[in-house]
């Protein structure tokens, strides 16, 4: 199992017995482009990206779809980084790491400018991109952006198909209900053949669905303290009876996922309680949550660091912990099931 860190570009992780949430970040005590170094000298494989543009206020309810206990999972007026800028400049300053947003709202943005974008993440990078897609969640944000909430399904399939065609034909031309255009040329065409992989963040059916119609893998959320590596089993048999019905073979697909993580020590209540929090504990407890991950399938994990103390210098710690006490021996993991391993 390859793992992956969850960048602070939305701020810092954190759980307590039922729930987790970002705590906010100021922008300046980021360092975005440190921590990715960091994580790529610590043996990460690759770097995962939030997107939005504008959430709002506490004042405002909304409900956030992709867990169980719907609590918002961002604080009031907090910091934001553009997750491609951001990736951009990460680009230049490594060379191995590979880079993802987690994930891009497709809806939010023209997708022939998105195709544009994130083919240059991937020639600046030499071929380091995974394109994380999703369809969003925020009602308002939508609305903010001038677009239809109940368009966002339509919009998304769209979208990744016009990313498609942007990155592996000479003349680009597509006609659907949201888009349509034709005689367009876009380039340079990204490093990777035939285009950079994509998988799709969701936790639905529908979104399983989608992903196997129309993506290489599946990336739900693992977040919440009482999840387990069980917890999709039935979008991944979705995703086979999808697959069954198009005719699509899925040795090419990939299994992924995110969660939070927190390695703990004896004096620890957090780790130590009963039930334990997932992928909370002993450094042989967390591996044994990852273990189960990858006997359900999963090949990459991308870890949103606990940082209950909301810092940065925490952030760096469990990072280089992660990298000498769990990376090296959950390599050995290897993935179960039909899924392609590699990404």
């Amino acid at each position: 199992m390859e793992i992956g860190l969850f960048m602070d570009t939305h701020g810092l992780g954190t759980r307590d017995e039922t729930q987790w949430w970002l705590q906010a970040v100021p922008a300046p005590e980021m360092q975005p482009v440190e921590i990715a170094k960091l994580g790529e000298a610590n043996g990460f494989h690759s770097l995962w990206f939030s997107d939005h543009v504008a959430m709002p206020p506490t004042s405002v309810p909304i409900t956030y779809v992709n867990t169980e206990t719907a609590r918002r999972h961002y604080p009031e007026r907090f910091d934001m980084l553009d997750g491609a800028v951001v990736m951009g400049a990460v680009a230049t300053h490594t060379t191995r790491i590979k880079l993802a947003p987690s994930v891009l709202v497709s809806p939010y943005r023209p997708p022939m400018s998105d195709a544009r974008q994130f083919a240059t993440i991937d020639v600046l990078s030499n071929g380091r991109l995974i394109m994380g897609v999703g369809a969003g969640w925020c009602r308002e944000e939508f609305e903010g952006l001038g677009l239809r909430f109940e368009d966002r399904s339509s919009m998304t399939e769209e979208c990744i198909e016009i990313y498609k065609r942007a990155w592996t034909d000479d003349l680009v031309e597509f006609h659907g209900k949201h888009y349509d255009f034709a005689n367009l040329v876009m380039n340079p065409k990204p490093i990777q053949k035939p285009h950079p992989p994509i998988v799709f963040g969701g936790v639905t059916k529908e979104g399983a669905r989608r992903a196997a119609r129309l993506c290489d893998g599946f990336y739900p959320i693992f977040s919440e303290p009482a999840i387990r590596a069980d917890h999709y089993d039935a979008m991944q048999d979705e995703i086979r009876r999808e697959a069954e019905r198009i005719g699509r073979d899925l040795t090419n697909f990939r299994m992924l996922g995110t969660l939070a993580a927190r390695i703990t020590d004896s004096h620890d209540a957090f780790g130590s309680r009963e039930p334990r929090p997932h992928a909370a504990g002993s450094v042989e407890q967390v591996l044994s949550d990852l273990e189960k991950l990858s006997e359900a399938g999963y090949s990459m994990m991308a870890v949103h660091m606990d940082c209950p103390t909301g810092t940065v210098s925490e952030l760096r710690d469990r990072i280089a912990q992660f990298g000498s006490e769990i990376i090296p021996t959950a390599k050995k993991f290897q993935a179960k099931g039909e899924w392609r391993r590699d990404i």
